[in-house]
């Protein structure tokens, strides 16, 4: 059979294929999802287990933050310690969010989730031990070969996207190569239902020279312990039921252990593809950035990045006329993004790597003067939680300017490339309680609604890109306006990132 459909292919129903599945929905956008795995990941093999404050934003506009919140732990606070007593504590207080937490929870229960709400939009059709055993293109379609139990059938669409993981099928079947960065050790992570006296809602992270751990609650009963493999270890037996509980029983003396969950072994190193797209096809998700284990990363910046992509690829399959370059956009962003965390997860890596004592105290002294500095935690954090990112938004598509205006990089909290800011203790309505699938106009400077929709309608005279269009006013009293007697106006995208600033 070859059938044709006009719905994206989605390759892979992890995380990110989902996600990007629903907020393709969002526009109408129906997509079929093929997935080789029967089922989810099962409930004891945890995997990605954080939702970080920006991905429960992304949650929040796609309308399932509630589903997920109900299943969740909450995390509050980091707290980073040696083998003499505490160094620092990272508290979710104060930050640049609505969720000043991050939310725990079994990666099987965020597929379940995100499959339950896929398929209640009505535009995703969702199909499990479909594997694709190749794939192909034209100038106008992709095509992809299936095979389910013993049929093997064809599909042809105008656009696909591989988010099938690190060892991905299509990049490789794309001829993309892939950059990797290995960092020169293993780690592992072990998961347990048991009983201890550790608080829930802390991230213990204990930095031993000898074998830096960590201990992190994720589910009613339910911990995961990571660390470090050294090298005179294998793999297989630092993995081995025997020596886990040995090492639990070490770190942990007090615990009551009902049982091992699961236990793997990572190389800690990340990958990075050459290219995100080939003609009609686009990767996302660890297909296109592969990110080492640590603190949810992989899954966060796969997951922002289809938010990213699914608007830009909704305006593809309505034939817009400059979805090349909305794509190239894409590409480019998300590139910089994921450099940007993994550059990151590097310094996390050669910290765990620290072996030598006087190397490991020098670290101590640093990290315990740091955690006099209530600042450093919270913007080390915003950092971690992709609050802080920028993209490279200049030149982009969709950044549009009007003519014979000022354009800015920054305005108050509003800066170009990064998310609408969020106040807290701002009294009006939050600006990304307004926004939907539209590129958004926010008003930002002067208030006077009268004027501002004067302007708005002469902008929109211009403002030729069909995405979508509307004004929002921020209450007069917000603190996301600026005392001044210019108007200024943020465009801002559906993904919520502030694409143009302009100055009237």
């Amino acid at each position: 059979m070859n059938a044709s459909i006009n719905k994206v292919i989605i390759i892979g129903g992890g995380p990110v294929g989902l996600t990007l599945s629903i907020a393709l929905s969002r526009y109408g956008i129906p997509s079929i999802v093929l997935e080789a795995r029967d089922k989810a990941t099962s409930p004891d093999e945890s995997r990605a287990i954080t939702w970080m404050p920006r991905g429960l934003e992304l949650l929040e506009w796609l309308g399932i933050y509630h589903p997920f919140y109900k299943k969740g732990v909450l995390r509050t606070c980091h707290q980073f310690e040696s083998r003499r007593g505490k160094l620092l504590s990272w508290s979710f207080e104060g930050i640049a969010s609505p969720y000043p937490f991050s939310l725990q929870l079994p990666q099987h229960d965020t597929e379940m989730i995100l499959e339950e709400a896929a398929r209640s939009t009505g535009y995703v059709e969702i199909n499990r031990g479909h594997k694709v055993i190749d794939i192909g293109q034209t100038e106008h379609a992709i095509t992809v070969k299936v095979q389910c139990h013993d049929r093997i059938y064809e599909l042809e669409s105008p656009w696909g996207v591989g988010c099938d993981g690190a060892k991905s099928l299509i990049r490789e079947k794309l001829n993309i190569g892939k950059t990797w960065r290995d960092y020169g050790m293993d780690s592992a992570v072990a998961d347990f239902e048991l009983k201890c006296g550790l608080s829930q809602d802390i991230s213990n992270i204990v930095l031993d020279p000898q074998r830096p751990y960590g201990f992190f609650y994720f589910a009613p009963g339910r911990w995961r312990l990571i660390y470090r493999i050294n090298k005179e270890e294998s793999r297989s037996e630092a993995t081995s039921p025997e020596f886990i509980h040995r090492l639990l029983k070490e770190k942990l003396p007090d615990a009551k252990v009902k049982r091992l969950l699961w236990a793997s072994a990572f190389r800690l190193g990340q990958g990075q593809s050459d290219h995100y797209r080939k003609g009609r096809w686009l990767l996302a998700g660890d297909a296109a950035h592969a990110m080492g284990p640590s603190a949810g990363a992989g899954m966060m910046v796969g997951v922002l990045g289809a938010w990213r992509l699914a608007w830009r690829l909704a305006l593809a399959m309505q034939n817009h006329p400059d979805s090349d370059k909305l794509l190239e956009d894409y590409s480019k962003e998300q590139r910089e993004g994921a450099n940007e965390i993994q550059n990151n997860n590097a310094m996390i890596f050669r910290n765990m790597a620290i072996t030598h004592p006087l190397l490991a105290a020098g670290r101590a002294f640093v990290l315990r003067n740091f955690g006099r500095i209530s600042s450093f935690g919270r913007s080390a954090l915003e950092k971690e939680a992709l609050l802080s990112q920028a993209l490279p938004v200049s030149g982009a598509s969709d950044q549009y300017v009007p003519s014979g205006v000022l354009s800015l990089s920054s305005y108050g909290p509003w800066q170009l490339g990064k998310r609408v800011p969020y106040i807290a203790a701002d009294k009006g309505p939050h600006p990304l309680s307004g926004m939907d699938r539209s590129h958004t106009l926010i008003s930002i400077g002067k208030h006077h609604p009268e004027q501002e929709q004067r302007l708005f309608e002469n902008i929109m005279k211009e403002f030729s890109f069909p995405a979508g269009r509307k004004l929002v006013h921020p209450n007069v009293n917000s603190s996301y306006r600026k005392l001044s007697n210019d108007f200024v106006f943020a465009l801002v995208r559906p993904d919520q990132h502030v694409v143009s600033i302009s100055k009237m």
